[in-house]
């Protein structure tokens, strides 16, 4: 493996959509092609649709750029010409700047709300064939264009006439009014950390039994702000729940459940570290995480590679992977090398953070260990990209020294390989045994 996985590469591409379910409205819309973040931070997705995944994020304050729209999506480009797609029923547009809107007619007396809910504030009655202006419509209900600003009426006291009309853009900044959100129950599909804030380096504030009820109260990212029986509040993975009507993760709870990545190191025009007789190690690794690969196949495993052929992968788009497949684990294969050949032998398990990776190296490592001939280095830190953007539990496994002849030995060795997968697979069964992956 060459110095250069150290170092953090540009993000080919960052992205930021707006997160799903929110106790406050998140975005308003500043002109008729700007969008303004107002919540904390929001999240972007890769394109057009929810099956896509969420890549990066905004903070508050920042602004996105409207480039088109595809069905109910916003193509949106924010500083740096970063391009993603952000959900337009998603988007609450309360300064009433949309250049087009719909025509509706009233079909009866209408309540005006100041937002989606017929518990909201009332801002004002429309009679019976009253015209307005819709600038969108979602769930049951209608934005409309009212008295210089944006306001809610029910949709099925509405009919469309088929007509468009021009608004003229106003100045007036409206304060963005709450909206509801509804009471979810969830139940956990295992015993859960319910943390102090979203994210798995938080501190724990009280653990929960597999199957425990909970109320979901806002979703921040993969992470949901959910209050327990007792009362207590804190924040849990959506991966570990189970909720009707919403789109979760549910973690697995043993191998054939699992989606494994299998990352391959290198490809392409990055050969990697070379052998004392000029092999690449971008050869090797593909040859092993192919091995691997069929082993957790034929476990049962749903397996996905960043690479399947001698292709140039760069490293930021790798655990982008993991994240969009919602991987159960990532595993990256790499061989070693020092300036000064034939001076260091045996394999290492890297891991980056502790709380969500460390115990999937450890378990590995441990299987590792039980069988090769090459020296076990052990389980230790690595700031390696793959690893540090990571969102899913990933370990980066060093299988000995490509530069060092005792090693490559093995290395170039097809039994080594198929010894490594079985070895893998062990592993892994022993990680999900241990219940300790969420």
């Amino acid at each position: 493996m060459k110095i250069k996985q150290l170092r953090r590469w540009p993000l080919i591409i960052a992205f930021a959509v707006l997160i799903g379910i929110s106790a406050a409205t998140t975005v308003v819309l500043a002109n008729n092609n700007t969008l303004t973040v107002t919540a904390s931070v929001v999240n972007v997705r890769l394109g057009p649709g929810l099956s896509y995944g969420t890549m990066g994020q905004v903070q508050k304050g920042g602004n996105l750029t409207i480039l088109q729209k595809q069905n109910s999506w916003y193509q949106v480009r924010l500083a740096g010409n970063r391009v993603g797609w952000v959900a337009s029923w998603l988007v609450h547009q309360d300064d009433a700047t949309t250049t087009a809107a719909k025509v509706a007619r009233t079909t009866t007396n209408v309540n005006v709300r100041q937002y989606a809910s017929s518990s909201a504030k009332q801002l004002g009655t429309l009679s019976s064939g009253t015209t307005v202006s819709v600038l969108y419509q979602s769930n049951g209900w209608s934005q409309i264009q009212y008295n210089n600003t944006a306001a809610w009426v029910s949709s099925n006291l509405l009919q469309l006439t088929g007509a468009t009309t021009t608004i003229n853009p106003t100045q007036t900044a409206i304060a963005t009014p709450k909206t509801t959100t509804p009471t979810l129950q969830a139940t956990t599909t295992l015993a859960a950390n319910v943390r102090q804030t979203a994210g798995l380096n938080a501190a724990v504030v009280t653990r929960i039994a597999k199957g425990a009820s909970v109320t979901v109260l806002n979703q921040s990212g993969d992470w949901y702000h959910v209050r327990t029986t007792d009362g207590k509040t804190g924040y849990i993975a959506s991966w570990i729940l189970s909720m009707p009507g919403a789109s979760t993760n549910k973690a697995a709870t043993k191998l054939s459940e699992a989606t494994i990545v299998i990352d391959p190191g290198h490809g392409g025009n990055d050969t990697g570290a070379l052998s004392t007789s000029g092999k690449y190690e971008k050869t090797y690794t593909l040859a092993l995480a192919k091995a691997v690969g069929a082993k957790l196949e034929a476990a049962g495993a749903k397996v996905v590679y960043t690479r399947s052929t001698d292709t140039f992968v760069d490293l930021a788009p790798r655990p982008v992977v993991a994240k969009k497949v919602h991987a159960d684990a990532f595993i990256s294969f790499h061989f070693d090398s020092t300036p000064n050949a034939n001076t260091a032998s045996g394999f290492t398990s890297y891991y980056y953070n502790a709380t969500k990776d460390k115990a999937l190296a450890t378990s590995l490592n441990k299987a590792l260990g039980s069988n090769l001939s090459l020296t076990n280095r052990g389980v230790a830190f690595g700031n390696y990209e793959v690893l540090r953007d990571n969102d899913q539990p990933s370990v980066l496994l060093e299988m000995g020294y490509i530069n060092d002849d005792h090693d490559f030995k093995f290395i170039e060795s097809s039994y080594y390989q198929q010894t490594i997968a079985a070895d893998i697979v062990n592993g892994m069964n022993a990680y999900f045994a241990a219940g300790n992956h969420q």
